[in-house]
């Protein structure tokens, strides 16, 4: 396993132990590991639909307004519309006009997107096992209640 230095003081000239570069490098590195152990069990699944998927299915039974991924994934509404309309092709997702707002589309999970989500689920569980080897239970309930925090204090309220 390789040695991971000791961060003792804050360098400001080192980027590479900035807060936005490991969040950033980490997100990738679990993204991409999530999307290759998904293409070793034969599901070529771009990594932009994962997130995709698990806002749907936490939000299930309601359906969502298609502009809710726009903010949750800070991506232009072009891109996530071309790939709301793969993800409806491959059967994952069900999109309906809004009755509300004829702008606006309504998406939800389907039966298909659901199977997907949970073998999703148990790759990113292995993936994370992985990610966090070598670590306490307690390092990792810290990690990842310090990253709330920022993402708290940093959200806009």
């Amino acid at each position: 396993m390789q040695q991971i230095p000791k961060i003792l003081a804050l360098d400001p000239s080192n980027i590479t132990r900035s807060l936005g570069y490991l969040t950033g490098r980490s997100h990738k590195l679990v993204r991409d590991a999530v999307s290759a152990e998904l293409q070793k069990q034969g599901y070529a699944i771009p990594p932009v639909q994962l997130p995709i998927l698990g806002f749907t299915m936490v939000h299930h039974p309601r359906a969502i307004v298609q502009r809710e991924l726009v903010d949750m994934m800070d991506i232009d509404r072009h891109r996530i519309s071309r790939v709301v309309k793969d993800m409806v092709v491959s059967g994952w997702l069900a999109m309906k006009p809004n009755p509300e707002s004829k702008r606006e589309n309504l998406l939800s999970i389907t039966a298909e997107g659901k199977e997907l989500f949970d073998i999703i689920a148990n790759c990113a569980a292995s993936v994370l096992e992985r990610a966090f080897e070598g670590c306490t239970p307690e390092e990792r309930e810290i990690t990842e209640n310090v990253l709330q925090k920022v993402i708290y204090n940093l959200s806009e309220s």
